[in-house]
């Protein structure tokens, strides 16, 4: 590796993140969303499918408490492994296939059978039609399978954070571990990254059409149901892994998640990468998304009940 590149340590961004970040492709949200989702869906077709051969796994449905799920089978599943995985997408886009170069690529890694829910999409189905759905495919994993973890990406981990503050409220199991990437965790998002702007993959403008396509004109956008930010956070809550970068439009809102879980006595790691945008580990051409999902698994393999 050349001095200005050191990629074995990733001190700083790789060439190869570098060059895919400066040709990042614009999104345009005033187009119909059936005809943004399916593009979304044709585009990844090729890699989804790729990662599917690279990795082994094999995917099947299942209805989990009334809402359909994908299941993501490892090559060698581990007994007693579980996890739930929320994909992202704003809570108006994609869908569990979209998200398999994460999903599938932690199922390798942790041997564990990852459950994907097909959570019902804004704005035909605003708030709380996916946390309704994401909690309760959580909540039966967790009845089922104590050990479980949990894991989401964007909206993803918004969602997995609400239902998570839904359970402890009602005194029901909880997960083992809890990882989120770039974590949509303020439906404000407030704070220095939103206003800088940097990130190739995101910008605020789409996050105000996230958030005006999810949140009812009449609801709170600051009830922790919405923004899991403002809920409560104690010593108990389950060991949790942040990851972000310095170019995530959300940076701002994981750096603040941290420190009221720090605050609070919580088990917190959060790990920003050089130069990363948001959710890097969506996109498997680049090194450092692999050895995030890498230090994600380690980490919930630390966190599985018998691991």
């Amino acid at each position: 590796m050349t001095k200005d590149h050191p990629s074995p340590t990733f001190t700083l961004i790789s060439p190869e993140a570098e060059a895919f970040a400066a040709d990042a492709p614009s999104r345009d949200l005033s187009q119909p969303l059936d005809d943004i989702r399916a593009m979304l869906r044709r585009d990844s077709e090729q890699g989804c499918t790729l990662v599917i051969e690279e990795t082994g796994v094999t995917l099947s449905e299942r209805t989990i408490a009334g809402v359909q799920c994908m299941v993501i089978t490892p090559v060698e599943p581990r007994a007693g492994r579980k996890l739930v995985y929320l994909f992202g997408g704003g809570f108006t886009l994609g869908s569990p296939f979209e998200d398999l170069p994460i999903s599938a690529s932690l199922a390798a890694k942790t041997g564990a059978v990852v459950i994907a829910p097909h959570y019902p999409l804004a704005p035909e189905h605003p708030y709380p039609a996916a946390l309704d759905a994401c909690t309760a495919v959580i909540s039966s994993i967790l009845a089922d399978t104590p050990g479980a973890c949990l894991c989401g990406e964007s909206a993803g981990g918004n969602l997995a954070l609400a239902a998570l503050h839904r359970l402890r409220a009602t005194y029901r199991p909880q997960p083992k571990a809890l990882a989120l990437l770039s974590p949509f965790v303020d439906q404000f998002n407030p704070g220095d990254s939103g206003l800088s702007d940097r990130d190739p993959f995101l910008n605020q403008s789409e996050v105000a059409f996230f958030r005006s396509c999810y949140v009812p004109a009449d609801t709170d956008p600051t009830h922790p149901d919405i923004s899991p930010i403002y809920g409560p956070f104690d010593a108990d809550f389950p060991p949790i892994f942040l990851t972000s970068g310095t170019r995530d439009h959300l940076l701002s809102g994981c750096v603040r998640l941290d420190h009221l879980l720090r605050k609070a006595g919580a088990d917190c790691t959060l790990r920003i990468w050089e130069g990363m945008w948001h959710v890097f580990e969506f996109y498997p051409d680049i090194p450092e998304a692999d050895a995030s999902l890498t230090e994600i698994a380690e980490f919930l393999n630390r966190h599985f009940a018998g691991a």
